[in-house]
């Protein structure tokens, strides 16, 4: 068995738990298979165990907090004058199996929201790829660090979530997902941040429009869940890696409204599951084609780090109009390397990124300057008007992979 279907089953026994006893045993074979993960060195298969450690934790802690509430669980020794049923009925953290720092624990990871905790999941996970975050073995003592990262990553409800995409990866959907778009078609990204897939669409796409409820500095402030907007702009592809969660339900619905062929969303691969998401969702839109990659595709929050790593999977999505699903398909390793330009780390490491006008004509996958005489010189951009959205024409020709 895979490291991959491993933790999907681990996943879905988890999701289908109805017990307290049926948690903690899933949560002990975490337990186990991390320190076997740490023996084979093996910080994949480490992230995958922590983060079912974790996810086991919290909803131990919903479930807790809910027996309590509705009286099933006691503190200290039974009442001595409590009916056989009542007492039956009543059970101590002891009697469960359930220590004092477990129940504390659980109950504080299940109270922050789901956006604060998969952020907190995602922070894990990165640290364990990177040698950052030391496992602790012992079923009594939480993930070392547990409590800074949370700290660090719970965020308020009304935060902003900015993970840029590293460039490659865009490349990647077109190259060997979508195909080479056809002259005239258009492409929105309505969660642009800085411009790191906006400027990537733009080597591709003849026009890109470029938008965000923040204004990074990059594309027009527009928010694009707005209902009351008089703005009903369409484009061939709405392409995008949207906000953290019910939003990214909200971002997939209205732009398989909006887009006139297809749509494509970068998501995280766990967010295929669910049984809301099933039916808000997947049962009556599923998507045409779910591209997985070979290869981690690592991102951080707030900047691309060219030499970040990851142990989290994401995924493309892609819903095209008019076709039927197809069979799930496999972007093949390598791509970071083949699709990581030379001009790259120069470009999307800056705030907003170096937009391609800005920079003198050249060889997109060499990084050669091409010889004209204004070579050297670069275009200054053009603020778009304040009543009209961001919208760049004439991006100029693919570039060869």
């Amino acid at each position: 068995m895979t490291s991959l279907i491993r933790y999907e089953a681990a996943r879905a026994a988890l999701a289908e738990c109805r017990r307290v006893d049926d948690v903690m045993e899933i949560r002990d074979g975490a337990e186990r298979l991390k320190l076997y993960a740490r023996q084979a060195k093996d910080r994949g298969l480490l992230a995958d165990a922590a983060e079912i450690h974790l996810r086991a934790e919290r909803q131990l802690g919903a479930m807790l907090a809910s027996a309590k509430a509705a009286g099933q669980i006691s503190r200290g020794q039974p009442k001595k004058n409590c009916s056989d049923e009542e007492q039956y009925s009543r059970l101590t953290l002891d009697e469960a199996g359930i220590d004092r720092k477990l129940s504390a624990r659980s109950q504080r990871q299940a109270s922050i929201s789901e956006r604060a905790f998969e952020a907190m999941v995602e922070n894990m996970r990165a640290r364990i790829a990177s040698g950052g975050s030391k496992i602790v073995l012992s079923p009594s003592e939480e993930i070392n660090g547990a409590r800074s990262i949370m700290s660090s990553r719970q965020e308020p409800d009304d935060s902003l979530d900015y993970f840029p995409t590293p460039p490659w990866a865009t490349r990647a959907l077109i190259e060997h997902v979508i195909g080479t778009p056809q002259p005239r078609w258009s492409a929105w990204e309505p969660a642009c941040g800085e411009g790191h897939m906006a400027e990537v669409l733009r080597e591709y796409f003849a026009e890109v429009t470029q938008t965000d409820i923040h204004d990074y500095g990059y594309g027009a402030e527009f928010d694009f869940l707005d209902e009351q907007s008089t703005w009903d702009a369409k484009a061939d592809w709405i392409i995008t890696n949207p906000p953290f969660g019910d939003k990214t339900e909200q971002f997939v619905l209205r732009a398989i409204e909006r887009a006139r062929i297809g749509v494509a969303m970068f998501v995280r691969l766990q967010w295929l599951e669910s049984v809301g998401r099933y039916e808000s969702i997947f049962r009556d839109h599923p998507p045409t084609v779910i591209a997985f990659f070979a290869e981690r595709v690592p991102i951080c929050k707030g900047h691309w780090d060219p030499k970040g790593t990851t142990a989290t999977a994401y995924i493309w999505l892609v819903w095209i109009k008019g076709q039927s699903p197809r069979a799930p398909y496999w972007i093949p390793p390598g791509q970071r390397e083949a699709l990581t330009y030379p001009l790259d780390a120069e470009r999307f490491t800056a705030h907003p990124v170096i937009r391609r006008e800005s920079l003198p004509p050249h060889d997109p996958s060499t990084g050669e300057i091409l010889p004209t005489v204004d070579s050297l010189t670069p275009r200054v951009d053009v603020e778009p008007a304040p009543e009209s959205l961001d919208k760049t024409k004439g991006a100029g020709s693919i570039p060869s992979g």
